[in-house]
């Protein structure tokens, strides 16, 4: 009887692997890469993000001026929209990653992000309503001497970068050419 059980705990674990291993290959087969352009979507599910313009600036705000003689602004004009048929979508800002020709990370400048803020409102602060679209403009501080060329999303940390790659593949913005 032992063996009995022995036997069909091997062949569960082995029918287990082999439905493991199929899912895994299903899930490398259906993901794909992709970057695209300025005004150009890219879709996670059915929310779309598409950077409509890039300024590059050595100060922000109005009245106390933001500046940092170490640091250029970025300013990245994005256009977020909700393609679903009944979900609203909010935009977590924080999710935005500006990424350099050097491929280090620069996430959103809260202080820069308050300047701009300051000037032209809070836009896409709430729930995207679905079937609509808004426009926001992120703030990143970046060293003088970098030069930003990527922007992605991240909204599960390490570990939902990992799921993102695996399953959908490596999203990414270009940022063209800003001089």
């Amino acid at each position: 009887m032992k063996q009995n059980s022995k036997g069909i705990a091997v062949t569960v674990a082995i029918v287990a692997a082999i439905g493991v291993s199929l899912l895994a290959m299903l899930a490398v087969l259906n993901r794909k890469d992709q970057t695209v352009g300025l005004n150009q979507e890219i879709q996670y599910d059915d929310f779309a993000f598409s950077v409509q313009g890039v300024r590059k600036v050595n100060s922000l705000g109005s009245g106390e001026s933001q500046t940092n003689a170490e640091a250029v602004y970025y300013l990245v004009t994005l256009k977020i929209a909700n393609h679903a048929k009944r979900v609203d979508f909010t935009f977590k800002r924080a999710s935005a990653i500006l990424v350099d020709d050097a491929g280090r990370e620069f996430h959103l400048s809260e202080a820069a992000q308050r300047a701009v803020e300051s000037t032209q409102g809070d836009k896409c602060s709430g729930p995207i309503p679905a079937g609509a679209s808004c426009t926001t403009e992120l703030a990143f501080e970046l060293p003088e001497n970098a030069h930003a060329s990527l922007l992605r999303f991240s909204e599960g940390g390490s570990f939902g970068d990992v799921l993102d790659f695996v399953f959908y593949g490596t999203k990414r913005l270009a940022l063209g050419s800003l001089e």
